[in-house]
């Protein structure tokens, strides 16, 4: 969201992908594990909230696997808010950025200040960017899984990085490594793909909850 033409298309594409790959999941594994498709939509646009809601019964017509009732959308001034109030709260959080050049950086991060999580005003407070917004998203993943699951349990939850830039697919794992690395209470284990048009190929990433490790796969 928003919801300009093009955004459509590309979701409406993305919507079909998810649901066959659901449906190989399902068909695979149903009998091992216990699988639940579930879609989070981030606004943008809080103002046309009634109009991205119409768009979500439009964009399960016709699925399997992803129906109405799997859908939940959630506001980017939401995800931005959860991260400042995270910032307050949990000083494990707040002490693992450094400050170079007005820009928050994870410590020891694997990107080598390639990217920031965020800003550093004058009064030397974070303004949360893609980084700290995902690990605001990651945080409500891992609720509603165990809401969803009725029980507190570890879950594997697969995030798929339909950008076709990289940087867009070392966002996420950013976000990943923020939320691994302070949330000692994370009880999901996010599993990356994104398809490189690069190398024509799928790649997986794969880090358990409080780990320093990730594990990569190039399938």
């Amino acid at each position: 969201m928003p919801l300009e033409k093009e955004n459509r298309e590309w979701a409406k594409r993305n919507m079909s992908f998810a649901n066959r790959l659901c449906g190989q999941i399902i068909k695979k594994h149903q009998h091992k594990f216990k699988i639940i498709p579930t879609l989070l939509l981030n606004n943008l646009d809080d103002d046309n909230t009634q109009a991205s809601e119409n768009f979500i019964d439009e964009l399960v017509q016709g699925q399997k696997y992803i129906r109405s009732e799997s859908v939940r959308m959630v506001s980017e001034r939401n995800l931005k808010n959860r991260a400042f109030k995270a910032l307050k709260k949990n000083k494990n959080l707040a002490e693992s950025f450094i400050n170079i050049d007005g820009k928050a950086y994870l410590k020891d991060d694997d990107y080598k200040h390639d990217l920031a999580a965020g800003f550093i005003n004058d009064d030397g407070k974070i303004i949360p960017r893609c980084g700290l917004i995902l690990t605001s998203f990651l945080d409500i993943v891992a609720k509603f899984a165990n809401n969803r699951l009725h029980q507190k349990s570890n879950a594997d939850v697969l995030f798929i990085s339909f950008s076709e830039e990289f940087h867009e697919y070392q966002r996420v794992r950013l976000g990943v490594d923020i939320y691994t690395k302070t949330d000692k209470n994370a009880t999901i284990h996010p599993i990356i793909l994104h398809w490189s048009y690069e190398i024509d190929q799928c790649l997986t990433s794969y880090r358990e909850c409080n780990t320093q490790e990730w594990k990569e796969e190039e399938l």
